[in-house]
């Protein structure tokens, strides 16, 4: 990364910790904002930005990150990712704060004007509406926080870590001229929600999912599903013993 680019990326995260100063709880960082006043789940609003060229994409979405189900996952296959996220782009009709333009597709730049100077294509026009120059950022970065910290409160349950988990997977209807897909239950965040279920005690759930009878759009990761179910016997014991999988 060059110096220009360092400060550019630079220049964007300082706005976006003086963004999270303004919400209580908050802070900013590694690209996200992120919440840990609960003990047992971390709450983000990531970002999606990817630094090249003096641009970055705006792609937000939310995070729950569950420390058991995500230890869990990592003992169990080795890695872990979020225990549940929603993206912006599946959300688009539910947001309120960010402008209508850039909540399934926008760009932050760091000279807009210079960037639009040397497009030629027929898409410029669309390419000025979803680019935001980084001297207008902090506005829309606000209204990102906004959108995300209202979506967290209307998808989740954050009253208890027991109440969380049992209310998994978020039931939400996606904006169907981006996916059209409900993939709560597809690929990885099919494994997850099997690992969710073993921290709540119900073992049957995973072997179901694994099963010809459970129907899913994609294949599913059976990699991973086999080796979850073959800890099934020491899970079982352990919670038998103290109440917990972990």
């Amino acid at each position: 990364m060059n110096a220009e680019m360092s400060t550019f990326k630079e220049y964007l995260y300082d706005i976006c910790k003086k963004v999270a100063a303004e919400f209580p709880g908050w802070n900013f960082t590694a690209g996200q904002f992120k919440n840990k006043s609960l003990k047992h789940t971390d709450l983000l609003v990531s970002l999606g930005f990817a630094f090249e060229n003096g641009r970055t994409p705006l792609g937000p979405a939310v995070r729950i990150e569950n420390k058991k189900s995500m230890k869990l996952h990592k003992n169990l296959l080795g890695f872990s990712g979020a225990t549940s996220f929603l993206t912006f782009q599946d959300l688009a009709n539910e947001l309120i704060y960010m402008p209508e333009v850039v909540r399934e597709n926008a760009w932050i730049d760091q000279n807009k004007k210079t960037f639009l100077a040397y497009v030629t294509s027929i898409n410029k026009a669309y390419l000025a509406d979803t680019t935001i120059d980084m001297t207008e950022a902090k506005p829309v970065l606000h209204a990102v926080m906004r959108d995300g910290v209202s979506l967290i409160r209307k998808y989740y349950d954050l009253s208890s870590e027991e109440n969380l988990l049992k209310a998994m997977p978020p039931k939400y209807t996606p904006k169907k001229s981006f996916s059209g897909s409900y993939d709560v239950y597809e690929r990885q965040k099919g494994v997850m929600m099997c690992i969710v279920r073993l921290v709540l005690g119900d073992f049957e759930f995973v072997e179901r999912y694994r099963s010809d009878e459970y129907q899913t759009v994609y294949p599913k990761r059976t990699v991973e599903l086999d080796k979850v179910i073959a800890a099934l016997p020491e899970l079982k014991k352990r919670y038998a013993e103290t109440g917990s999988v972990i």
